[in-house]
């Protein structure tokens, strides 16, 4: 759909907030409640919230391509990246981290597994001064390079299937003093059996406090077969999440919800909490268990049932909603839920895309900015291209008691269903007011949740080493990152 100019945007945005809320305040005495899914049919009855959403088909479109040559950061000239996967973002100090999986140089290929490629690494990072809105895509400041004109693997594997396939950073979160120690969580995959199925040796966490140069181990562990070998991270009123409601008696950015999965794509969706201050203690993570946080993984109980693949979760102000996107593997549908807390309860699932528009898409990471407008607006990999595009969406008001439109309806069973019931999620103010539409929302294209950067921001702020820059001398992997034997001095779960 045709993108509007910047100015015209705001107005857009503006006009649009008000038709909603006029809406809304209709909405308000009439919704019902949640009766559920009709299984084979067109219709189901509205979620039970204070004015639904539903997403709008029509709006989901293509921004624009970031990897690979013809892309409008052109990597494989810059960096040495024709092709990769993932994308997932989280903010170091002004700018805007972008974390990446399996690496490879040239050639370029349209479809890329075609040809055989080489210069293969694990895992890779570019750095993005946020631009007033992504309407125009996410121009690469640089990436961290190991030499002139070549992207640096950050995090080592031994790339050897059986023992050690490959380390994958499934998502990031800045923490500490500025929000400038990047923590990057990883899973180490012993290998890949077939699509959408994977073992794992272990997961872990690493950290910077260069700007992304080198790494170290923090020493944080989680076995094979934990509930958590890929995450996403959310930090209700942090760095990644701004403008979000934050519950009763704590501080804006002071915890993080950690959402999990098992390694693949076919597990169910669990919730843990642990103080950002102390993300990389396993010790201190408490876990949902349905009704209160508790010690112990193994007392976690799916938020949202499986198959969940590759996920993200952020605060939306402009929906006044969580929004929740994942890939249904099996049959091959991006879907979206929404929630007014990050515990739930989560409204079934609606599809965003499908791989048969976007053929072998996954991975669907929502930006930590420009999450005040109608727009939202998410990365996506596609395997046949072997790139990473920004993506974005809309959803629209659905009236009190509507039928979802056909179109969104999963074909997936688990997706049609509500996740877990969960208690409210209270705001800062009198104990049980349950969070909801409390102010008037930003429009998408504000710059005031992301400053202002400058090309000599300090190298603790962010990624950005270039390759426009003197080469840097080559170095070795820190050896303090053991990502080999990441399993934990402890018995695997049972």
């Amino acid at each position: 759909m045709p993108r509007p100019r910047p100015a015209r945007f705001l107005a857009f945005a503006a006009m649009e907030h008000a038709r909603r809320r006029r809406i809304l305040a209709v909405l308000t005495a009439g919704v019902v409640a949640l009766v559920g899914f009709t299984v084979g049919t067109a219709a189901v009855a509205a979620p039970a919230e204070t004015g639904a959403w539903v997403v709008d088909p029509a709006a989901t479109a293509k921004v624009a391509d970031l990897i690979g040559a013809g892309s409008i950061n052109d990597t494989g000239a810059r960096y040495g990246v024709e092709g990769t996967d993932l994308g997932h973002m989280f903010m170091v100090g002004p700018q805007l981290a972008m974390a990446f999986g399996d690496t490879f140089g040239a050639p370029a290929a349209k479809d890329f597994f075609s040809v055989k490629h080489t210069d293969w690494r694990s895992n890779v990072i570019a750095s993005i001064d946020p631009p007033a809105s992504p309407a125009k895509g996410l121009p690469f400041k640089g990436m961290i390079t190991d030499r002139s004109g070549h992207a640096k693997e950050l995090i080592p594997s031994q790339k050897n299937k059986g023992v050690q396939e490959t380390v994958i950073p499934t998502y990031g979160i800045a923490t500490g003093a500025k929000n400038t120690t990047m923590n990057l969580q990883y899973m180490s995959v012993r290998s890949f059996d077939r699509p959408g199925h994977w073992r794992l040796t272990g997961s872990g966490i690493v950290t910077s406090t260069d700007g992304g140069t080198t790494w170290t181990d923090s020493g944080a562990r989680w076995p094979a077969d934990s509930k958590f070998g890929q995450v996403a991270y959310v930090r209700p009123g942090g760095p990644d999440d701004p403008s979000s409601p934050v519950e009763a008696g704590t501080a804006p950015g002071s915890e993080i919800y950690v959402y999990g999965i098992p390694g693949g794509r076919y597990g169910d969706l669990s919730l843990a909490k642990v103080a950002a201050d102390r993300l990389t203690d396993t010790a201190a993570y408490r876990y949902w268990n349905g009704t209160s946080w508790v010690a112990g993984e193994a007392n976690a109980v799916p938020v949202v049932k499986g198959p969940v693949g590759e996920l993200s979760v952020r605060w939306n102000a402009y929906y006044q909603r969580w929004i929740m996107m994942y890939l249904v593997d099996d049959t091959g549908e991006v879907v979206l839920r929404t929630a007014t807390a990050p515990t739930g309860p989560w409204t079934p699932a609606q599809v965003v895309t499908t791989t048969k528009d976007y053929p072998q898409a996954y991975a669907p990471y929502i930006t930590p900015r420009w999450n005040g407008g109608p727009d939202i607006w998410f990365t996506m990999s596609q395997f046949t291209t072997y790139r990473v595009e920004l993506m974005r969406t809309r959803l629209a008001p659905l009236a009190a008691g509507a039928p979802v439109p056909a179109a969104v309806l999963p074909v997936s069973a688990p997706a049609r269903l509500a996740s877990l019931s969960a208690p409210a999620f209270r705001t800062s103010g009198p104990a049980g007011t349950p969070a909801g539409p409390t102010s008037t929302p930003a429009p998408a294209t504000t710059s005031a949740a992301a400053p202002a950067t400058t090309t000599d921001a300090p190298a603790a702020a962010a990624p950005t080493t270039t390759s426009t820059r003197a080469p840097a001398p080559a170095t070795t992997t820190p050896p303090s990152i053991d990502t080999a034997s990441p399993e934990p001095d402890q018995p695997p779960m049972g």
